[in-house]
């Protein structure tokens, strides 16, 4: 997997970002939520930033201090995730952090953007291997995924089983599993938890299959 699709390399900075866009999930469509202003996620980005990186420690996995970006013409380079000119402009602060394995290899990046003081969403991309199969492969992406989710969303995946789903590892699996059978390009579900909307995105690209995890409220 080579880095620099996900890398930008600026002038006394290095930028994350991921070559996609990405649209929000809502119960009435896409095209209506497009035009309503986003609500703020109830953390600050500093403590969710320090709080993952400490949980995922715990795991083997690194995670790196977050760059921070507030001018303008930075965030329009490096943190242009949405088609939507209204939902972009939403986007007045982000910041963007590093995951590694144990033995040091580069996993993806976690991206949070919105207000100064408080983000609005987060996104969690991980890129696997060609063998979508592939247990130890799949136990990262899940340990990352359900760190993310347990810390910024709520831990009480168990008690509520969203569309009687009873683990954020079987929601990866069904996923997984359907995107295998529809062979689609990019395939994804919603999910609705403790106030907040979920979504996974799977795409198959030419490293493999790229994973998106997107939350906001």
């Amino acid at each position: 997997m080579k880095k620099k699709i996900f890398l930008y390399i600026g002038i006394a900075i290095v930028a994350i970002s991921i070559v996609a866009s990405v649209s929000l999930i809502s119960n009435d469509g896409d095209e209506k939520f497009n035009t309503l202003s986003l609500p703020e996620l109830e953390f600050t980005y500093d403590d969710s930033n320090s709080k993952l990186k400490e949980k995922l420690e715990f795991f083997d996995i690194s995670m790196s201090s977050p760059i921070k970006l507030i001018n303008r013409n930075y965030l329009e380079e490096f943190c242009t995730f949405f088609k939507n000119e209204e939902l972009q402009n939403q986007v007045e602060y982000c910041t963007s952090t590093e995951l590694h394995d144990s033995e040091g290899n580069f996993m993806g990046n976690i991206h949070m953007v919105g207000t100064r003081q408080l983000p609005k969403i987060v996104l969690v991309v991980i890129q696997s291997n060609p063998f979508i199969e592939d247990p130890e492969n799949l136990d990262e992406l899940k340990t990352v995924y359900n760190v993310v989710i347990k810390e910024l969303v709520c831990d009480c995946w168990h008690e509520v089983q969203p569309d009687n789903i009873e683990t954020i590892s079987e929601w990866i699996d069904k996923e997984r599993d359907f995107h295998i059978k529809t062979k689609k390009t990019t395939t994804n579900t919603n999910l609705n938890l403790s106030g907040n909307q979920l979504k996974i995105e799977l795409t198959t690209n030419t490293e493999g299959y790229l994973w998106k995890l997107l939350i906001s409220g």
